[in-house]
């Protein structure tokens, strides 16, 4: 997205916050290439996803539209979106493995945890997700970091600028979530 592009996001925020009609359609319409772009990222993270990329980013801004939660500018828009992303898959797999009572849910190995490609499907995500959402109670920045670049398809710059924190940071705090998470789940 270009320097200006970014600067409409914020405005047009600003803009539907203050009740300005016709501003969520044009935030919709600049935002909808990244959105499913996201989308199409977190789903090569997940095989066995059974979404579309245009499906999974349809979801996910439903979700973000019924929201009460007003963003406060684009980076705080586009973490939403990575929360939202996580949120449609981790309830898809939920759905599909309701049946099986946790029949098809196993250990997986931490090299393949964050990326949840060791070809589990649904189990390995619902138990990522669940170790997210357990690190995140007393570690809530590393999974946020986490969510962006697995789940946002943001690169550690990017995650270091949306976080207003250096590289070295986000090296070490992600460090210490694969570690954190080798130790749960391999547990």
């Amino acid at each position: 997205m270009s320097d200006s592009s970014e600067h409409d996001v914020t405005r047009l925020i600003d803009r539907w916050r203050a009740g300005e009609e016709g501003a969520r359609a044009t935030l919709m319409t600049l935002v909808y290439n990244r959105v499913r772009a996201i989308a199409g990222h977190s789903l090569r993270q997940t095989p066995g996803a059974t979404l579309s990329a245009t499906d999974l980013a349809h979801e996910a801004l439903i979700r973000m539209l019924g929201s009460d939660a007003p963003w406060e500018n684009r980076k705080h828009f586009f973490n939403v979106v990575a929360q939202a992303t996580r949120q449609v898959l981790v309830d898809t797999a939920r759905r599909r493995t309701a049946g099986k009572r946790g029949g098809n849910v196993e250990h997986v190995e931490m090299a393949d945890a964050l990326n949840v490609s060791a070809g589990q499907g649904d189990g390995s995500l619902l138990l990522l997700d669940s170790a997210l959402n357990e690190l995140g109670q007393s570690h809530p920045r590393q999974v946020q970091m986490i969510e962006l670049i697995y789940f946002g398809g943001l690169d550690r710059r990017e995650v270091a600028a949306s976080l207003e924190v250096s590289e070295g940071t986000v090296d070490r705090d992600l460090r210490l979530a694969k570690a954190w998470l080798r130790n749960v789940l391999e547990g």
